[in-house]
């Protein structure tokens, strides 16, 4: 089972699960042209998904179209069940930044035969993720993400855009699932996502905080 690494205590901590979020960015959700959503998106991607900074991502063959994401994720440190909204922060250990990497024309394919589209998003490498820097650190509304590839700016934005902030998530989450030591929950991408190419040198930040470097082949 893979790790993350938490920042100053130097620990490592299995993931059980990934959590994810979908079109949690309003003009995200409007380059998608989906329309916001109404309760919080959720899908999972394996712990096998999970390669650390400095990775090399291969392209599936599957594809022809894999884009970045970029995202704030949240390491959970306790488990817990039905927690409420007011006691979530108590449950977050860390956070970082990472990519969700979708196989976008799979996923639309998929979703127009109505089909699940884990394939889509669950693949090996398909969730790049930094050293994750102690909440106790960070100011929450002050979280800036930005992305470029070979060197020149695709994405920016801030936590405080995210349309269902990451109490709201945890609540939400924890009446359908036990969180666990080690979850993760990414956190959803703002605009910019584009297609990616091999040859490509990713660098994500958690601005002042954290960052990942991933090439792909």
């Amino acid at each position: 089972m893979k790790t993350v690494h938490i920042l100053k205590t130097n620990e490592d901590m299995t993931v059980p699960k990934i959590f994810c979020l979908g079109k949690n960015y309003a003009k995200h959700a409007a380059e998608m042209k989906s329309e916001v959503p109404r309760r919080p998106v959720v899908f999972m991607k394996p712990s096998n998904a999970i390669v650390h900074d400095g990775a090399k991502v291969k392209i599936p063959a599957l594809t022809h179209d894999m884009h970045h994401e970029t995202e704030i994720f949240f390491v959970i440190g306790k488990e817990g069940r039905n927690i409420r909204r007011e006691d979530a922060r108590s449950y977050i250990a860390a956070m970082g930044i990472g990519l969700d990497l979708t196989l976008r024309d799979l996923q639309n394919e998929l979703k127009s035969e109505g089909n699940p589209w884990l394939i889509s998003k669950g693949f090996d490498g398909s969730a790049p993720i930094s050293y994750a820097v102690p909440s106790d650190e960070v100011i929450f509304d002050s979280l800036e993400l930005r992305l470029s590839v070979n060197g020149k700016p695709r994405q920016q934005g801030s936590y405080r855009n995210t349309i269902f902030k990451i109490e709201e998530v945890i609540e939400f989450i924890s009446q359908l699932f036990t969180l666990e030591r080690g979850d993760l929950i990414f956190t959803g991408t703002p605009e910019g996502v584009a297609q990616l190419n091999p040859g490509d040198r990713l660098h994500a930040e958690l601005v002042g905080y954290t960052s990942l470097d991933v090439e792909i082949v």
